[in-house]
């Protein structure tokens, strides 16, 4: 699979679509999710959204930009979503918000291996704290 491709689906079907079953495919057995601690395995990535969609259930990420070189790529993506549930301490505001991000994918094969996520969370305490 296209490493394009297989962002896309990471994006638009595992992650947008819920379609979750898909990380044993996309991701590998051994993945690491790079962060102030990192995190191993497919339960790793799949557990970000269930920690996201209680206060976001409306959640999309929206891809912007991909740039591939090799077996690395970089996305610049924005989560749109609703704020209905309590979310780093902060009560439901009901406001839409945009989250944005970069992130580092590292590839083996057809699986993506690796994810660095850099995460605007200032940006978005300043969009809930309003």
């Amino acid at each position: 699979m296209e490493k394009l491709e297989l962002v896309h689906r990471f994006y638009d079907d595992m992650l947008n679509r819920r379609k979750l079953e898909l990380a044993e495919e996309l991701l590998t057995p051994d993945v690491v999710l790079h962060g102030p601690e990192d995190r191993h395995g497919p339960e790793a990535v799949t557990a970000v959204d269930a920690f996201l969609r209680p206060a976001f259930p409306d959640l999309r990420f929206d891809v912007e930009d991909v740039l591939v070189q090799g077996e690395k790529a970089a996305i610049r993506w924005t989560m749109h979503a609703t704020h209905t549930g309590e979310f780093l301490g902060i009560a439901p505001t009901g406001r839409t918000i945009a989250l944005r991000a970069n992130v580092f994918f590292a590839f083996r094969g057809d699986r993506i291996a690796e994810l660095w996520p850099v995460i605007d969370i200032a940006g978005l305490r300043g969009q809930l704290d309003q």
